[in-house]
């Protein structure tokens, strides 16, 4: 029995045939026992009795008195009355009670037999209003279930006929306030939500393969070019720059494949990551970069796609920085990292749209400045993964853009603030000769350029490195 319907129908059927029948058994007792009174009552028969006769008593009759000593006595007729209506009532037992005169048997038994009749009669129209209450019943809750699941039905066909090539369609809202139009509103809200990851898988698919192929087609275009004049080509400069379209492609791809892994995987395993460090680190690697930090300040996640997040929005800044970038954290419950740049700013109707995937603004759209539009859209990602929030805003006393992530850490931490900007000249000379910052100070020489970092393969692979030939 599969139908809900059905399953409901027949539970509220043998439910209620349960209550009825344990109601009317205990109906039937009683009446029984009323039966069985009445008819001992009107069965009953008072003597006057003598040493030698007894003599009937009758109601507003004169009775002649049988002696001088007297006693008075009665006899009635109490049947044994069974349930079962159909059986003999014929045959129905008796028994006769009291110290007169024994009754004739056959009038006893009539007596009974009228007894177990009236029982019979009243049980069977029990019976009958019992069957149809439980009869009623049942009409009842196989009407009221299929009215009720009739638009469960509905969107359930509904729902059948939506596929991969038709996400617009959506299940009927009943216009009651009830659980089955919550259910549509919630069954629409999830396709919508489908329906937009869909689109979105195929805009990322699209956009990944365009970007993908003009490189291909430069470096292809390169290298027959080269090859259809390969005594006039200048191989060193071809071969540098098929390698750096091939550079770029890995770089692409590694980030395409971070995405992927950043979508599908969920952040079941976390670490105590002191931030603090992850932004110093980072910050350690750049030039002209102004770090204020609290210290110590702890985050549950994972270090490397924090340290990415902080690097993909460096990234972003000094591209498109003037001469300044400012990297601010403040701890709390809720860990604080703005990146602040003094360059050209965002439009504050494009301050979202930045975050999508292979989105470029007008100024980032040359090969040489402006990436794949990816680095935003994974710094989001991380911040989401880390329960955190990643936004652009106003810069306060900038003319840019200030970027500002927030993840929760639900520890109170101390805020001791230290703006290395602000230090003593011999620790920026140390710090500078040590390499964990560069001060910009005209009277200090011109760092050496810092080697690009190494890709990080336990965050783009997990625990298993390319094998590399």
């Amino acid at each position: 029995m599969k139908s809900l319907q059905a399953r409901v129908t027949v539970l509220a059927t043998v439910a209620t045939a349960l209550l009825v029948g344990l109601a009317g058994m205990l109906m039937l007792v009683s009446q029984r026992a009323e039966i069985a009174m009445q008819t001992a009552d009107s069965s009953r028969v008072h003597y006057m009795c003598s040493s030698t006769r007894c003599v009937p008593l009758q109601p507003y009759a004169t009775a002649a008195t049988p002696g001088v000593l007297v006693r008075y006595a009665s006899t009635e007729v109490r049947p044994a009355l069974s349930l079962w209506p159909f059986g003999d009532s014929a045959a129905t037992r008796s028994q006769q009670v009291g110290e007169g005169p024994r009754r004739d048997e056959d009038e006893a038994r009539a007596i009974a037999s009228r007894a177990q009749e009236q029982l019979d009669s009243a049980t069977l129209a029990l019976l009958a209003v019992l069957a149809s209450i439980t009869t009623l019943v049942s009409v009842t809750v196989l009407a009221a279930t299929s009215r009720v699941l009739r638009p469960v039905e509905t969107m359930r066909a509904e729902v059948a006929e939506i596929n991969e090539h038709n996400l617009t369609r959506r299940v009927p809202v009943p216009s009651s306030d009830n659980e089955i139009a919550r259910l549509a509103a919630t069954l629409n809200e999830t396709l919508d939500r489908m329906h937009r990851t869909v689109e979105d898988t195929r805009r990322f698919v699209a956009d990944a393969s365009h970007e993908l192929r003009s490189p291909l087609a430069a470096l292809r275009a390169e290298l027959e070019i080269a090859l259809s004049h390969p005594y006039l080509a200048d191989w060193p400069t071809v071969v540098k720059s098929a390698l750096e379209d091939a550079e770029r492609l890995q770089e692409l791809t590694t980030d395409l494949l971070l995405l992927a892994r950043l979508d599908a995987d969920a952040l079941d395993k976390q670490d105590t990551v002191d931030l603090t460090a992850v932004v110093r680190r980072e910050v350690s690697r750049r030039a002209a970069v102004t770090l204020e930090a609290d210290d110590q300040v702890l985050v549950p996640g994972r270090r490397a796609q924090l340290s990415r997040l902080l690097g993909n929005l460096l990234d972003n800044a000094e591209r498109h920085a003037g001469t300044e970038v400012v990297v601010r954290l403040r701890g709390g419950e809720t860990a604080t990292l703005e990146v602040i740049d003094d360059g050209p700013g965002i439009p504050e109707a494009d301050r979202e749209r930045v975050f999508d995937r292979f989105t470029r603004l007008d100024e980032a759209r040359t090969r040489a400045a402006g990436g794949a539009g990816l680095g935003l859209a994974i710094a989001r990602r991380i911040a989401t993964r880390h329960h955190g929030t990643l936004d652009a805003t106003d810069a306060e006393g900038f003319r840019g853009i200030r970027f500002v992530a927030t993840i929760p850490t639900g520890i109170p931490q101390p805020r001791k603030a230290t703006a290395l900007g602000q230090q003593r000249l011999g620790d920026e000379v140390w710090q500078f000769l040590n390499g964990s910052i560069v001060p910009a100070h005209g009277h200090i020489p011109e760092p050496r350029p810092v080697p690009e970092p190494e890709l990080d393969w336990a965050l783009i692979f997990g625990e298993h490195q390319p094998v590399h030939a």
